[in-house]
């Protein structure tokens, strides 16, 4: 199913899709568009510059949370795994910010260890820290408190208030 990421706005499409065809279709996809790797400047929310496969992939993310909350795609486990692979997956770059996001939004299961290994990754960890707040996910705050001694701007904004909430989990 080497389809367009408009297809995802055809409704009858959209409800065509089983569990597993919409789980395969995020790793196919996310692999397909691997091949654009030319620099792109219409990246969002930019400090440099994006490779046009990771503004795809961020917006195929954001697109994908409408579509996670249709009563058929709530609580899959094939659909959660295929996103949290996109998420580990390094090579999608800054193109994960949303799956990280996913992460959070539908309450996805991660790990300690993928989390710590998620928090020193670059592209995401300010992502992935919004997400641990909104899991209320604890055991984060020694990381946190590394993160506000060196970091500057939401990153640092984002990893206080984890620090603040989570004195109440």
């Amino acid at each position: 199913m080497k389809l367009g990421i408009a297809k995802l706005n055809d409704e009858e499409f959209v409800n065509s899709l089983t569990e597993e065809d919409l789980a395969n279709l995020i790793i196919e996809w996310c692999e397909d568009w691997l091949k654009y790797k030319e620099i792109s400047m219409d990246g969002l929310y930019v400090k440099s510059l994006w490779y046009r496969f990771e503004t795809i992939i961020w917006r195929f993310g954001a697109d994908l949370k409408t579509i996670l909350k249709r009563e058929k795609f709530k609580k899959s486990q094939l659909i959660e795994k295929s996103i949290i692979c996109v998420l580990n997956d390094k090579r999608y770059g800054k193109g994960r910010e949303t799956f990280a996001l996913l992460v959070g939004d539908f309450k996805f299961h991660l790990s300690q260890k993928n989390v710590n290994i998620l928090l020193n990754d670059e592209d995401v960890y300010g992502h992935v820290i919004i997400s641990l707040r909104k899991l209320k996910m604890k055991g984060f705050e020694e990381k946190m408190t590394e993160i506000i001694n060196s970091e500057k701007g939401w990153i640092k904004s984002e990893a206080k208030k984890y620090l603040d909430k989570s004195t109440s989990w």
